[in-house]
């Protein structure tokens, strides 16, 4: 990103992609230049297919039963279509509005590490090494404005079911859920409950916003940014409907023009309370942040007959007229209105609320800023930027009269528990709200406009973190001279190929490691020869092709039939597959750069397929899986879930950003790796945070009643203690450590092994130390065993070597990532 310099002050803003048609547009920004966004991701299966249908599926060592073909609906583009040929992902962004600056302060100094606006160092020649053909499954253009999104389009951002099938599946700005249907949008607020294997949200909707005179008929996402989605809605005469819906917000917003608000429920509305401003007197005024009367929205308080009660917030003020489960405003209204659920503890939270109504988010940026420190003592910074409504209006700082409002004009809205555990300052935390949380935990109330906190950043590279003795190097080399005769990859689709490939690049890095010359001069031609009918001639029997339609490079075989070579061809699981390949890329081109040179342009577009650091990249989209806000890849790709996006396997995609490190590293990238040690860094955070908590931690996240220490998916509105291809607690232990490469260890800590193997606590029939013992020495149990290690290497060495390894994996792996990342000495 740019630094700009305001008032001498370093400032950083970042408007990735907002190109808003239809009214009312984000404020016009001065000395505008040309920038280019993305954003996406989706999880509840579509009428027909069953929940358990396996979109990670079966890649797996072991492949599952029953597997259930998913066909979605091919979208043929409308008689509308004509214009939006020549879709325009560009934006217009320059310096910051005015008012804007006023926080510049705060972030003062702030570098960023990476400049997405400018031109990736992986862009190369550009011009394209695969062969172009287009998707069988079309964009739904009734969807999105085709003036504002085009090829590459976003294929996994967390809002993506607005975009996918019908877009009627709803999409989770947590706290709450929203749909948008083609006349209005609905809002609920879920209610979450926990049992033994899963935290579900009931998903119950509240109120429906619309035109009471029925003039909205069609809706499209009409802009995107870093962080979130624009809505707008139209139909006949002047009558306009616009929303931005970014995580986290407490108040969902609705700019309307000349349309009949309509607030409409299913509940019966017991009661529409107008309340008045509370004024502050002079010395409480002195420190805040405050408005006049008049500038303020009005407010109502509304209870419905299923518990629920709500803040409702308009400006200009709207006179509700009741009738029934409606409520109806005025006329050719235009202005805005805010709906905030006042949580559990509806009289104190309303007391917050209304001090920040009227205040909403106009767009997002992300800066992931410079590292600072030294060794071990690494971080870097991470912010959530948003430009609000009220930036407009000048010094937000300004009294403007002693007839003073308690209103902030700041922004309010929550943060997750991994934010909270690193924010900068938590003196912006407001604990006045309580009743608030998501699938991966309560949320946390912040004011301000921005969420900043450091992610510390642990030590990696391509080599293990222990040093190897003569004695641990003697019996590798022992080991490597038995694998290496095992080097042929016979497997045909992305996934185990990648796998295979990866394998043998695991076993050329532990060869240069150990000093084995010779070993490693054959494994460096192996690799070679592998990656080429890939990423050079094609040869292979289901080459890759890049897809002029979505902007990606998918399977021939995907690209036909979603089912096949799972769910490639709709963007599912994409930096799980290429991570592998990238694996290999990187240490072939660390060790012969000669040999890699000819496969250097396929590895940089598979890299700009999931992991493109540039948003002026017209070829792949900006980061295709990652959530800068979650902190953490979404999977799932162009399959609409109504439980929103998912992930399963931490593991592989911590390789995927730990492959993209390494491979930045090897070709002199230093910027590019900058930023992908960043990323690596997050994914892993979120998935200790997440999916790896202790039971202590897992019952603070997800409730008393969940039992496990694990949890196998984590979609947007729940957490499942399951995978998509079976639920052997080894299973669901396993694909949250695979690959296992020095990078793992970011993902396995001695703690959560304990707890997990149930040390000291008797008997665990859903810990890891009865899965591996049921596993019967496969490959899964190897994983659990090699992960015992940093509790107890010695203990752990006998038992995964005497396991058949996964198809990815090797003994000499095995035996080499526990004599270089576990536990010499017993600890228990």
């Amino acid at each position: 990103m740019r630094l700009q310099d305001i008032a001498g002050l370093l400032f950083v803003w970042t408007l990735h992609g907002v190109n808003v048609s239809g009214w009312p547009a984000p404020e016009a920004l001065p000395k505008a230049k040309e920038l280019w966004m993305s954003t996406a991701e989706a999880t509840v299966p579509p009428a027909g297919i069953p929940s358990n249908y396996p979109l990670n599926p079966a890649r797996r060592a072991q492949p599952p039963s029953g597997v259930h073909v998913l066909s979605p609906k091919g979208h043929p583009y409308s008689n509308e279509q004509d214009g939006r040929a020549d879709f325009n992902h560009i934006a217009d962004v320059g310096q910051l509005a005015a008012g804007y600056e006023k926080r510049a302060p705060v972030l003062q100094g702030v570098t960023p590490v990476l400049d997405p606006n400018q031109p990736s160092q992986l862009e190369g020649q550009g011009s394209l090494v695969f062969k172009s053909q287009a998707n069988s499954y079309k964009p739904n253009a009734n969807l999105f404005d085709a003036n504002v999104l085009t090829t590459p389009l976003p294929t996994n951002r967390w809002w993506l079911n607005l975009m996918v099938e019908k877009g009627a599946d709803p999409i989770h700005p947590y706290p709450y859920l929203v749909k948008c249907a083609g006349n209005s949008s609905s809002i609920g607020f879920p209610k979450f409950s926990s049992t033994a294997q899963s935290v579900t949200s009931d998903q119950v909707i509240d109120w429906q916003v619309g035109d009471g005179g029925g003039q909205l008929t069609k809706r499209l996402v009409t802009g995107t940014d870093a962080l979130g989605v624009q809505v707008t809605w139209t139909g006949s005469g002047a009558a306009q409907m616009n929303a931005r819906f970014y995580k986290g917000m407490a108040f969902q917003t609705f700019e309307m023009k000349q349309m009949t608000p309509l607030l409409q429920t299913d509940h019966a509305i017991l009661s529409v309370e107008p309340l008045a401003h509370t004024v502050l007197s002079a010395r409480e005024h002195i420190s805040q942040v405050v408005r006049d009367v008049a500038d303020m929205p009005a407010l109502s308080r509304v209870k419905l007959n299923n518990g629920a009660e709500w803040l409702v917030a308009s400006k200009p003020a709207i006179q509700w007229k009741q009738t029934g489960g409606r409520l109806t405003g005025q006329a050719q209204y235009t202005g805005f209105v805010q709906l905030a659920h006042l949580g559990d503890k509806p009289d104190a939270n309303i007391n917050v609320l209304q001090q920040y109504a009227g205040t909403y988010a106009t767009a997002g940026s992300v800066t992931y800023a410079k590292v600072e420190g030294s060794g071990d003592a690494r971080s870097a910074r991470i912010i959530l930027l948003y430009k609000t409504n009220t930036d407009a209006d000048g010094d937000t700082n300004h009294v403007y009269s002693t007839r003073s409002v308690s209103t902030t004009m700041q922004l309010l809205s929550f943060v997750l528990p991994h934010h909270v555990d690193r924010l900068d300052s938590k003196s912006l935390l407001n604990p006045g709200l309580s009743g608030y949380r998501s699938a991966k935990g309560p949320l946390t109330a912040i004011s301000g406009n921005f969420i900043s906190y450091k992610q510390e950043l642990q030590p990696v590279d391509f080599a293990g973190s222990n040093a190897i003795t003569d004695a641990d190097k003697a019996r590798i080399q022992s080991q490597l001279a038995k694998d290496i005769t095992q080097v042929d990859v016979t497997a045909t689709d992305p996934y185990f190929f990648g796998k295979g490939v990866a394998r043998i690049a695991r076993l050329l890095q532990i060869a240069q490691e150990v000093g084995d010359t010779a070993s490693a001069s054959k494994l460096q031609t192996q690799v070679a020869a592998l990656l080429k009918p890939w990423l050079v001639t094609q040869s292979n029997s289901d080459p890759l092709v890049y897809d002029t339609l979505w902007g990606g490079i998918v399977s021939t075989v995907g690209l036909n039939d979603p089912s096949a070579d799972y769910g490639q061809g709709r963007y599912n699981d994409h930096h799980f597959h290429y991570g592998y390949f990238l694996y290999a890329a990187a240490v072939l081109a660390k060790y012969d750069i000669n040999s890699f040179a000819p496969l250097k342009e396929g590895a940089n577009q598979l890299l700009r397929d999931y992991a493109n650091p540039s948003m002026m990249d017209k070829q792949f989209p900006y980061m295709r899986h990652f959530d800068p806000y979650d902190g953490h890849s979404w999977a799932a790709g162009l399959f609409t879930f109504g439980d929103g996006r998912n992930q399963e396997s931490t593991g592989e995609a911590i390789n995927a950003y730990y492959a993209a490190y390494l491979y930045a590293k090897a070709m002199g990238f230093q910027e590019t790796a900058d930023f992908y040690e960043i990323v690596l860094n997050m994914e892993a955070a979120s998935a200790r945070r997440y999916w790896h908590p202790t039971r202590a931690q897992a019952k603070e996240l997800y409730g008393e009643a969940f039992t496990h220490n694990v949890v196998g998916i984590l979609w947007s509105s729940k957490a499942d203690y399951a995978t998509f291809f079976g639920a052997n607690t080894e299973y669901i232990y396993g694909i949250q450590m695979i690959p296992f490469t020095p990078a793992t260890k970011m993902l396995i800590t001695q703690d959560w092994v304990k707890d997990a193997w149930c040390s000291g606590q008797g008997a665990c029939p859903d810990g890891m130390k009865t899965a591996a013992a049921q596993a019967n020495k496969n490959g899964w149990a190897q994983f659990l065993y090699t992960a015992y290690s940093v509790v107890d290497r010695n203990a752990a060495l006998d038992n995964a070597l005497s396991c058949k390894p996964d198809d990815g994996n090797s003994l000499t792996n095995a035996l080499h990532w526990i004599l270089t990342s576990g536990q010499a000495t017993n600890n228990l």
